[in-house]
Order: structure tokens, then C-alpha cells, then sequence
């Protein structure tokens, strides 16, 4: 069995670690330039805002939007109250806390892990308004990131996390191990060890499941340096000015070598010589035994690549994820859950329904303990198994599902399947998901993975038009739509359209345009027009003639183009202007023709005889007098055709199609 651990730290601007079991992927955790990750951060804050009606503050610790304090989150020593009272809420909760902290969990959320009740029990007799004042300087930490809409979650319960250990500063707890420490003897050892270290009577600390064979010097080594990080924090915060960051949590490279690195890990590769350095000397501190493990990957081909790692992630940014039998997880994430389908696909390999489901569901139960890690899928986690008949297989598929989740680091409650086959489980949130790191929102769908079909967004659009032409006093009304609506409408809804037109008396100018899905209001625009032309003057009449000479230009450039209004097409006119100019240009041909016979005559007979010259002249005289008048007449004949065409008349084809 190889299992290895790959950071993947070539591009500044992101940061993978990958780790993996003969091959497989099993664990992965990135980080970019730009999504650093906030939680377990501590920052000196100001209260910005009590709000009485929920029982907690909102405090300014820096970043665009406030962080949110629960009541219970806050320490008595940022009471604002006599000494005596400060002292009485100590004693209470020194009493309630006066239990057995062996079963408590590992360093993940430590302060989550408090019991809240009892706090309140011992601050039941004050209310926040009471004891927290605006503008009030406090320490915090960061315990869950922001996300959507809300702020991230604070606490003034301070944990610090060592590899093997975590300590927590300001708290009355004696001390704890890990309820993953399941061995008698180990257990025994860690509470003689927790007992030998000179803790102080403020501090605690929890022993991590790492620390479990470990000797009490490495123990007690990394509890000093947790003791000198805090030290160095107290300094940081009396030097500064709110809000500000006073300590900043490890980076992902020194996260994963201390979060999952463990001693089954035969090597750790790192590509990128900066990050290579920067693990080495980390892990020099944290374990220097293990520093040969951490070796540079120098090939040429990309280290994900090479182990076949760069395909299985980006696999899980797709929601199916497959079995080996040929089934398959749906997996979608919602605002209020996360919702997880089993299919059973192709799978036909058993004996019957019952075996099918049940082999499925085995499958299904393992994939979706790894799927959670790999996504950073947390909160509430809905399973819809395949139904089973024999409630046997039911409890089987639970104990399988638990026993996949063992290796898992977030705290993870799991309940039973129901009769209808739904599984419930709450998973602790570690960091954002995949979902929230990696992707956007689309905005067409608005996130929903759905648009509105093209029968309905095209009376969508009637709708729209209709109601616009009907409070507006403009001529035009243009409106932006995507192309298959479009055309939809100039196909299918062409009556309506003309309806409304005749009805509203404006023009519609619909403009496809697949840079857009939905129709709203900012896609329709009324358009003010020229009022309408003044009818049978003198001025309008020698517009249209411009109009029509430009017209024609165009026609003959390839301008034309087809103007649909009441389903008539005016094609006609144009063709007529054509043919109108392409006489005038045959007959001035013509002309010219006939004009240059003439002189070819008297250019042969000029030199023969001068009187025939003279005659021949007078001959040419008359012949070009003859031609300019007929030219002349040709030209009347054309001005008169024009005029019978274009001429002002009152009533008549011309002026209907125009008006």
C-alpha cells in the first residue's frame, strides 16, 4: 500500500494538496491568491452594533462586512460589570464545567465544542445591552467563514491548534484527550502527561488523536510552542489599534503537514521550490525525524498529472459521482441542505431487486464518506438510499456509512434510515465547499440551472409590450430579446404584434440579441420619434423626391431591404425607380452614339474638296441640331414619365404606400 501526499504549489495564485492511497484519491484541500482562508484568524475587533432582539454583537474586525458575536461566545471578562458579579459568573461555570473532559473532541472547532448551555446558565442573569457597550475593544477568532449574505462567526474563547496538541488561553477546562483515542493505555498515559505539564490555571489544553503514541517530550515540546505563539499574540495585541489582524492562521502547506500528514505517509512531494523550502523547514520544527519524507518533484510533466490526479478532480466538480457496479450519486447543494440521490444506473449484476439495492447502497455508503471530504460538503446532509424491504440491510448501510466516516476530521453526527429510505447526518463545516470556492452564480438561471422556455418568454413579451404601448405616449417601442424568441414571435405571434400596433398606434422594433436569456425591463426601451410628416405640401413632397433618389443610390449599392408593415412589401417601388434610371442611361448612350458618327465623315472628306467640306459642315450642323432636339425631347419624354410617378397628387398608389 503507497500512500503519498502531493502539493501541487507551481502557480503562485493557487496551492493543492492532494492525498492519495494506492492511487486513489482520498483527501484534498486547495487554496488561491484570492479566497485565503479566514477561520482561525485573530483579530483585534471594536463593537460595532448590540442588537438586543438576537443576543449578540456585531463586532468591525476589518473586512467589508461585520463579523457576528453570540452572547454566549463572550467571555466575563469583557463584562462590563462590578468585579464581585465577574467573579460569581467564574464560579458558577467553574461548577458546571467540573465534569469529566475526557470525552471531548480534537482541535477542529474547539469553541463549538463548548457546551453553550452552560454558559448561558451562568449569564442568565444579564442580558448583552447590559454588559456590552458599542465601541468596545475585544479579542476574537474566527470560527466560521463568511458566507452569502452573513458575516463570518466569532468567538472570544481563543484555541490555538499544534500538531499534537491544542491550547486554549482563557478558558477554566483542565484539560481533555480525544474521544478518537478509543485505547485504555493511551488514555492513561495522556492524563499522566497533561497532569505533569505546569499548565495555568486560566489555560487547557486537549490532546489531539495525533499525539496518541507519542512520547511526553514531543508532547510537552509542542505545548511550548504553543505557550510562546499565545505570548507573542498578547504582545502583538497591546501594540495595536483596532481592527486589525493580530495573528493569522498556518497557510495550507503548513495546515496539511500538520493537520494530515501522519506516519503511514511514505513521501510528500512538492513541486515549486519556494513551497518545497518552506515545508522542509515547517516540518524540521514540527517532526524533524520525518524531513527526508519531503522530497522536490523536479520532472518536467506536472506532478497531478503524473500520479493521474488532475482527471479525478475535475471530476468532482461535476454532481454525479459513479459506482463501481455501475450506479451512481446525484449530489446538489441548496441553500438549506445538501441533497444526495443513489441510482442504481446500470448495476444488473445481482440475483434480485433486494441484492441490487443492497450492493448499491454499500457502494453508495463509502463513496459519499470520501465525496463529503473531497467537496467540503457540510451542515445538513439529506441521503436517499434505494428502498430496501429487510430492515437488516438498513442497519448494515449504517454501520458502513459510520465506519467510512471514522477517518474523517469534521465532527459528524449520522441518524437511521426511515421508512422512506432518507438518511439524516450533520456534518461539521471545515471550509467553504466546493461549490462556494469554484463556481459563481450563473446570471441567466440566477442559480437555479434553469431558464424560461422560448413559448413562454414570447408571451412574456407580448405581455410586456402591451402593457408599455398602453402608458406611453411615444411612437416607438424597441425591445431586446434572444434570438430563438425572436424569431418565435416574427413566425408565430406576427398577428399579435400588428394588432397591438394598429390598436396602440406605435411601431414595434424587436432586436434579437444572444447576448441575453430572460426579457426584463431593462431590454425594453420606448424610442421618441419625429412627429408624424405634415401630408400633400409642397415641402414633404420634395423630401420624398430626396428620399427616393436616395433610396435608389442604395437599391443599386446593395442596400435594399425588405420593409414588412401590414404584411405588404414594397419591393414594386424600388424596382420601378431601377428601371426608370437604366432607361435614362440607355438613351444617353444612344445619344451619343449618334453623335459621334458625323465626325468620322468629315474627318475622311476634309482633305478632298473644301467645298464638300463646307457642305459637309453645314451637313453636321444640321445633324447635331437634329440630335440635340431629339435628346431634348427624350428628355421630356422622361421628365414627364418621372413626374406621372412621383408627381404631389392627392390621392394615388405613391402616396398611400408612403403615408
Amino acid at each position: 500500500m503507497t500512500k503519498r501526499m502531493l502539493i501541487d504549489a507551481e502557480y503562485i495564485n493557487e496551492t493543492r494538496v492532494i492525498v492519495t492511497n494506492n492511487d486513489e484519491l482520498i483527501d484534498f484541500d486547495h487554496e488561491t491568491a484570492r479566497k485565503k482562508q479566514n477561520r482561525g484568524n485573530l483579530y483585534l475587533a471594536k463593537i460595532a452594533r448590540v442588537e438586543p432582539s438576537l443576543q449578540a454583537a456585531f463586532v468591525d474586525y476589518g473586512n467589508e462586512k461585520h463579523g457576528f458575536l453570540a452572547f454566549s461566545e463572550i467571555h466575563p471578562d469583557y463584562f462590563q460589570i462590578p468585579v464581585a458579579d465577574r467573579e460569581i459568573i467564574l464560579q458558577k461555570e467553574n461548577e458546571s464545567n467540573e465534569t469529566d473532559t475526557s470525552e471531548l473532541d480534537e482541535d477542529d472547532n474547539i469553541a463549538e465544542k463548548k457546551s453553550s448551555l452552560k454558559k448561558q446558565k451562568a449569564i442568565k442573569n444579564y442580558k448583552i445591552q447590559e454588559v456590552i457597550k458599542k465601541g468596545q475593544i475585544i479579542l476574537i477568532q474566527v470560527t466560521k467563514e463568511e458566507r452569502g449574505n452573513k458575516g463570518a462567526a466569532m468567538t472570544t474563547f481563543i484555541s490555538l491548534a499544534g500538531r499534537y496538541c491544542v491550547l486554549m488561553p482563557n478558558t477554566i477546562r483542565k484539560g481533555g484527550i480525544s474521544r478518537r483515542i478509543t485505547n485504555i493505555i493511551d488514555r492513561k498515559k495522556i492524563r499522566s502527561i497533561i497532569e505533569d505539564l505546569k499548565i495555568s490555571d486560566n489555560m487547557a489544553i486537549i490532546v489531539r488523536t495525533a499525539g496518541s503514541k507519542r512520547t511526553k517530550l514531543e508532547i510537552k515540546r509542542d505545548f511550548s510552542a504553543l505557550i510562546k505563539s499565545w505570548e507573542k499574540i498578547k504582545k502583538t495585541t497591546l501594540k495595536s489599534v483596532a481592527p486589525i489582524l493580530v495573528h493569522e492562521e498556518n497557510n495550507i502547506i503548513k495546515r496539511a503537514i500538520r493537520d494530515l500528514y501522519d506516519g503511514d505517509i511514505q513521501e510528500i512531494l512538492v513541486e515549486g521550490i519556494d513551497s518545497y523550502k518552506e515545508a522542509r523547514n515547517f516540518m524540521k520544527t514540527l517532526i524533524p525525524s520525518q524531513v527526508k519524507k519531503i522530497k522536490q518533484y523536479k520532472e518536467t510533466i506536472p506532478l497531478l498529472k503524473k500520479f493521474s490526479m488532475a482527471e479525478k478532480l475535475e471530476k468532482i466538480h461535476s454532481p454525479v459521482a459513479t459506482l463501481p457496479s455501475g450506479g451512481y450519486l446525484v449530489i446538489n447543494q441548496t441553500e438549506a441542505l445538501v441533497a444526495v440521490d443513489v441510482n442504481s444506473g446500470r448495476a444488473t449484476k445481482e440475483r434480485n431487486i433486494e441484492q441490487t439495492a443492497l450492493q448499491t447502497n454499500k457502494e453508495a455508503a463509502e463513496e459519499l464518506a470520501i465525496q463529503l471530504r473531497l467537496r467540503d460538503l457540510s451542515g445538513l446532509i439529506v441521503v436517499d438510499f434505494i428502498d430496501m424491504t429487510i430492515n437488516k440491510n438498513n442497519r448494515l448501510i449504517e454501520n458502513i456509512l459510520k465506519q467510512s466516516l471514522y477517518s474523517d476530521r469534521a465532527k459528524i453526527q449520522v441518524g437511521s434510515i426511515s421508512n422512506f429510505g432518507l438518511l439524516e447526518m450533520s456534518r461539521q463545516r471545515l471550509r467553504p465547499s466546493i461549490y462556494e470556492a469554484d463556481f459563481t452564480k450563473c446570471e441567466h438561471c440566477n442559480g437555479t440551472g434553469r431558464v424560461r422556455s422560448i413559448e413562454s418568454l414570447t408571451l412574456k413579451a407580448l405581455h410586456d409590450i402591451e402593457e408599455i404601448a398602453a402608458n406611453s405616449n411615444k411612437n416607438d417601442i424597441k425591445i431586446d430579446m434572444p434570438e430563438n424568441t425572436a424569431i418565435n414571435i416574427l413566425n408565430n405571434k406576427r398577428k399579435e404584434i400588428a394588432t397591438i400596433e394598429e390598436k396602440r398606434k406605435i411601431n414595434i422594433t424587436i432586436v434579437p440579441n444572444n447576448s441575453i436569456i430572460d426579457i426584463n425591463e431593462e431590454n425594453l426601451k420606448e424610442e421618441k420619434t419625429n412627429p408624424k410628416p405634415v401630408k400633400n405640401t409642397k415641402k414633404q413632397n420634395s423630401i420624398k423626391r430626396k428620399n427616393n433618389v436616395k433610396n435608389s443610390i442604395k437599391a443599386k449599392k446593395g442596400y435594399t431591404k425588405d420593409i414588412i408593415e401590414n404584411n405588404t412589401t414594397k419591393n414594386s417601388i424600388t424596382e420601378v425607380k431601377e428601371n426608370i434610371i437604366k432607361n435614362e442611361i440607355k438613351n444617353k448612350k444612344a445619344a451619343q452614339k449618334k453623335d459621334k458618327e458625323p465626325k468620322t465623315s468629315t474627318k475622311i472628306n476634309i482633305d478632298k474638296d473644301k467645298n464638300e467640306v463646307v457642305s459637309n459642315k453645314k451637313h453636321i450642323y444640321t445633324e447635331k441640331k437634329e440630335s440635340k432636339t431629339k435628346k431634348a425631347k427624350n428628355e421630356k419624354k422622361i421628365d414627364k414619365k418621372i413626374k406621372r410617378k412621383k408627381g404631389p397628387k392627392k390621392t394615388g398608389w405613391w402616396n398611400k404606400e408612403t403615408e
